[in-house]
């Protein structure tokens, strides 16, 4: 099967764009690209879509299946990178290092006051709310168990039986009242869009941590914003915000209680190599007609 490949490296390219970057090729791996309707149309040779992440918002699935185009994916490949960074980002909010860390280079660090600014708060014995127990989610609730936290967990797709591998399956009511700390873990979907607003926020407890390493879009935004303004929760860790990348006066960069990272929770040597391999792999059993492992619209390889 004579196949031609273009890498597309040209990040956030978009529309026309990469539609006339990718013109005639027949497989296309993309990182953060996003493959549109737009990008697609008037491609008739495109045969398969490789990207070496597990989430695929910046790929038009719907649009690809249509058209007959396979897309796959590396489902779990960035797990153990994610959930490290997870406990990073809850660690920078519970302990105050990104504030600690500006006191001390601004000289204040021997101040009083600075030191009550900067009391944490230990997680030994907290209450740790994971929502989504898949490949990261169930990988966070097993650091937590080494801190010794105590574990809850909801899931809106997988079976109890499932979830209760990592720790005590509990409805996400239950699991905000609870918790100390709650941490998203699920794709962006039409059921997660926004599913963290002003009615979850307020049954959160006032002391409590909110961390995002998901998608931005789970959680809606300005609800977040006034909930911190008003401190209806203590802090939240966010490597995902609703616009990326974030700009300079973006209102969550005026709030002294959150920290922001530019989705970075992946970005480590290991996972990136890896997440790349599995996709070379898949071309390679592409062009060989050998059974593919990662298929993201298998419903595809029936036609």
């Amino acid at each position: 099967m004579d196949v031609r490949i273009e890498f597309a490296d040209f990040p956030f390219l978009l529309g026309k764009a990469l539609a006339d970057r990718m013109r005639g090729e027949e497989i296309l791996i993309v990182d953060e690209d996003h493959v549109t309707e737009e990008t697609l149309e008037g491609n008739k040779n495109l045969k398969l879509i490789g990207t070496p992440s597990a989430g695929l918002n910046h790929i038009d699935v719907n649009a690809a299946t249509k058209r007959g185009i396979i897309v796959v994916n590396t489902p779990g490949a960035n797990a153990d990178s994610v959930a490290e960074f997870t406990f990073a980002l809850i660690l920078a909010a519970t302990r105050r290092v990104v504030r600690a860390d500006a006191q001390l280079r601004k000289g204040m660090i021997h101040e009083l006051e600075s030191y009550k600014i900067l009391m944490g708060v230990q997680l030994r014995g907290k209450t740790i709310g994971i929502v989504g127990a898949g490949h990261i989610g169930s990988r966070v609730a097993m650091i937590a168990r080494g801190f010794g936290m105590n574990i809850l967990l909801y899931d809106p797709i997988l079976l109890p039986t499932h979830v209760e591998q990592f720790g005590r399956a509990v409805e996400l009511d239950e699991l905000l009242r609870e918790s100390d700390v709650v941490s998203i873990h699920v794709p962006l979907t039409n059921q997660t869009l926004r599913m963290f607003a002003a009615d979850q926020l307020k049954m959160m407890k006032k002391s409590a941590v909110l961390v995002n390493t998901s998608r931005g879009m789970v959680v809606n935004e300005p609800d977040l914003i006034r909930a911190l303004k008003e401190r209806q929760i203590a802090a939240a860790s966010l490597d995902v915000q609703a616009h990326e990348p974030l700009q300079r006066d973006d209102p969550l960069l005026e709030l002294d209680n959150v920290v922001v990272t530019p989705h970075i929770a992946s970005i480590t040597k290991e996972a990136q190599e890896y997440c790349d391999h599995l996709v070379q792999e898949e071309v390679i059993r592409f062009v060989k007609r050998e059974r593919l492992r990662f298929v993201a619209n298998p419903e595809v390889l029936s036609r």
